[in-house]
């Protein structure tokens, strides 16, 4: 739920996830206090787990989000879901 809210602010109603406010705003909506977000997103174990995953992407060539691999095989940007979708269908 908190992936969807967060990716539909972003490239569906194109706010500014930089602006502090519109953060505690999309925060507040989805009932999570944003101190408390904000406190464990800059925790340590947050960050090596982030750092991790960027590696992760890094190593099968993602290059931009969003980007969908499936099937081993790279899919950039929001207008090439059908695409994933069809091809983790097979």
């Amino acid at each position: 739920f908190y992936i969807d809210r967060i990716f539909n602010a972003i490239w569906q109603d194109g706010l500014n996830m930089n602006d502090e406010n519109i953060v505690n705003k999309v925060l507040k909506n989805l009932n999570i206090n944003p101190k408390t977000f904000t406190l464990r997103a800059a925790s340590s174990s947050i960050k090596d787990i982030l750092r991790k995953r960027t590696s992760d992407a890094y190593e099968k060539g993602v290059f931009g989000a969003p980007t969908f691999i499936s099937n081993n095989k790279i899919f950039w940007g929001q207008d090439r879901i059908e695409f994933v979708l069809k091809e983790a269908s097979k």
